[in-house]
């Protein structure tokens, strides 16, 4: 996703440029110390690098989803590092000597706004960096003049409006990078739709044949007298998957498919990717009805899941689809012994996971969807539905 990228690269430049000014804190040291207690730099420098650290690492390694609160969190870090100043401040004033006033946080108090405005709305970004200049504009004050005035702020000032055509440039673009996401989404989902039309359409003519040969099969164990169990549940199944195949090619909204016919359409489809997958599915009620939307999304999301599976368990990796279906609750789970992956690092558009399992069962009422797995340790999708 284009947002994600943004946050990970404003992160990642921020947290580079922060550790590099701390890097060089050791070359200035004498006017670092000049007139504060010597225990402010490391102290200050602690907390910025620490924050700073666990943000480059959720920025590089994460899912993402932390970047927002750990730039907050390396802002305070600004905040009390700087404000510790007050603390360890001797009360003199800079010496015209010394060119450069000796507040290390003065290049970093501010780059936390830059990431800030990748994440959260612009009153955030403004309240922050009103903040943050007013605080260093007291510092600096006191640190040039060693006592109350007005100077610092006018600095403040200059510096104030060139972050503001900063803040407003990357504001610009974020809303155009967002604008791209939500069209790509679109473009996704589209697509997901027509490939799950197409599936459907070639699923359909499999089911043809496969229950026109078992009604063929059927018509020609028939003989006159009264059939044995056998034959009369083999019919039963039979009509229950010609009753649901044709209620499912009406495609009206109120159509519903049979237990024993969604679990030969899970079957066909399944095997349509290869007969190295094990199923095993209990059927509690064959002639339990299912909403057609849902054995649709059954069917899709099932094929997404084993799809994903046979492309990325590994070559080796075994195969399962086990579940039970009952008139009241569906449960699948689709397995696999294989390398394994972060599911936080899934990500939230893509048009597997996201798109072909999680939002196309979340569409049905009663339905969802989770994801289990680990790196090395495998991978479970389930599949769920209870009538509402």
């Amino acid at each position: 996703m284009n947002e994600l990228r943004m946050q990970r690269g404003a992160a990642v430049c921020m947290a580079v440029t922060t550790l590099i000014v701390a890097a060089l804190i050791p070359l200035g040291w004498a006017n670092a110390t000049s007139i504060v207690d010597t225990w402010w730099v490391p102290v200050s420098v602690g907390l910025v690098v620490a924050a700073v650290v666990a943000l480059a690492a959720e920025a590089i390694k994460g899912s993402g989803r932390r970047i927002g609160p750990l730039a907050v969190m390396l802002g305070l870090a600004n905040f009390v590092g700087l404000g510790l100043f007050f603390a360890a401040w001797t009360g003199d004033a800079l010496s015209p000597a010394i060119g450069s006033p000796p507040l290390w946080p003065a290049n970093t108090v501010l780059l936390p706004a830059i990431v800030l405005a990748t994440v959260y709305r612009p009153r955030v970004t403004v309240i922050y960096t009103a903040g943050a200049l007013l605080l260093l504009g007291t510092a600096q004050q006191f640190v040039k003049q060693g006592e109350w005035g007005l100077l610092a702020y006018t600095n403040a000032l200059l510096t104030a409006s060139l972050m503001g055509v900063v803040i407003t440039m990357e504001y610009a673009v974020m809303a155009a990078v967002r604008a791209s996401d939500r069209r790509r989404i679109q473009v996704l989902t589209a697509s997901a739709r027509a490939a799950s039309r197409a599936a459907r359409s070639a699923e359909r003519e499999r089911l043809d044949a496969v229950v026109r040969d078992r009604v063929i099969a059927d018509l020609r164990v028939v003989s006159a007298g009264v059939p044995d169990v056998d034959h009369r549940e083999q019919a039963a199944l039979t009509l229950s998957a010609l009753d649901g195949l044709e209620q499912s090619t009406t495609g009206g909204r109120t159509s519903e498919v049979s237990a024993a016919e969604t679990v030969l359409r899970l079957r066909e489809a399944v095997n349509a990717l290869g007969d190295d997958t094990h199923i095993d599915l209990q059927v509690a009620d064959p002639e339990a009805r299912y909403p057609y939307p849902l054995v649709e999304a059954l069917v899709d999301a099932c094929v997404e899941a084993v799809e994903n599976a046979v492309q990325h368990a590994g070559r080796d990796a075994s195969r399962g689809l086990i579940g039970v279906l009952g008139p009241d609750l569906v449960r699948i789970r689709i397995v696999d012994g294989g390398v394994g992956f972060d599911p936080l690092r899934v990500r939230p558009d893509g048009a597997g996971i996201e798109l072909g399992i999680r939002q196309r069962m979340q569409a049905e009422p009663g339905g969802g969807a989770w994801v289990e797995s680990a790196v090395g340790e495998g991978a479970m999708v389930s599949l769920e539905w209870r009538r509402p």
